[in-house]
């Protein structure tokens, strides 16, 4: 019986420790870049950044280049 207890709490203990990150951080992060997620692909004048929380979507960023005259 405590053989079965101890088993439980470490399979646990590892199923936390995976490094997932939680949901909905991948979003912020994106927004933190003033990018928006968007499905598949990204607007004219914006590049691909990072993915998002939500399947097949991608960070889209704008395209900005400062110009040095």
């Amino acid at each position: 019986m405590r053989g079965i207890f101890l088993f439980a709490v470490c399979f646990c203990l590892v199923q936390r420790n995976t490094g997932d990150i939680p949901p909905g951080i991948k979003n912020t992060i994106c927004l933190i870049q003033h990018g928006n997620c968007r499905l598949f692909f990204c607007h004219a004048g914006e590049k691909k950044s990072n993915m998002c929380s939500d399947p097949w979507n991608k960070c889209c960023v704008p395209n900005i280049e400062e110009r040095r005259y």
